[in-house]
């Protein structure tokens, strides 16, 4: 088992991946860290989603009912969320739908959550809830807007960039990969990041 710093590092740089839509520096980086690190929810989760992004239909289903085991085992508000999402990916869709219920009981301030129960609701024919779902969804980000999701992943990556760097190897390489990407983000959709000018020569 690997330091905690360095799947905390592993980690976040895996969810900048997601961020930045760069799948196959994902897989890298989830694969590590499921490897080194042990099995978390959002590890197979994010693992699951790069692998539906890469084509990989077996794999990524495989992934999804672990991620969907684990989340389930968690139980609070944000894993429900996330256990409906992998549902929903299985083809569950009523247990995707009473997972999603279930966790907006527990916690209606999240709105991701809404936008959620309004993708599942639409897709079971409950359009009224569907609309009531998006209108709740667009109150609660009104009040607490997201980051774009671009700006935020060279965020996540930057808090850890010149440690993976460092590491060598297949984690190096997609780190590496990850900041050309979201440089190329932080100019097109001025992120207005201060980048510091010797990373990619970490």
């Amino acid at each position: 088992m690997e330091s905690s710093d360095y799947c905390g590092a592993v980690y976040r740089a895996a969810e900048a991946a997601i961020c930045l839509m760069d799948f196959n520096a994902g897989r890298v980086l989830y694969e590590e860290y499921l490897r080194k690190c042990g099995e978390t929810p959002g590890a197979w989760h994010g693992l699951a989603i790069c692998l539906e992004r890469l084509g990989d239909g077996e794999g990524s289903r495989s992934a999804y009912k672990r991620a969907l085991e684990l989340h389930l085992r968690d139980g609070d508000a944000r894993n429900l969320l996330w256990a409906s999402w992998c549902a929903l990916k299985l083809g569950m869709l009523n247990e995707a739908y009473e997972l999603i219920r279930k966790s907006l009981s527990l916690d209606p301030g999240y709105a991701y959550s809404w936008h959620t129960l309004a993708l599942i609701a639409m897709k079971l024919g409950r359009r009224d809830e569907a609309n009531e779902a998006m209108a709740r969804y667009r109150e609660v980000l009104s009040r607490a807007p997201y980051d774009r999701r671009e700006c935020e992943g060279l965020r996540m990556l930057l808090d850890v960039a010149k440690y993976l760097v460092r590491v060598g190897g297949d984690v190096a390489r997609a780190v590496r990969e990850l900041l050309v990407k979201g440089l190329r983000y932080n100019r097109a959709i001025s992120c207005n990041i201060e980048v510091p000018g010797d990373l990619l020569n970490a």
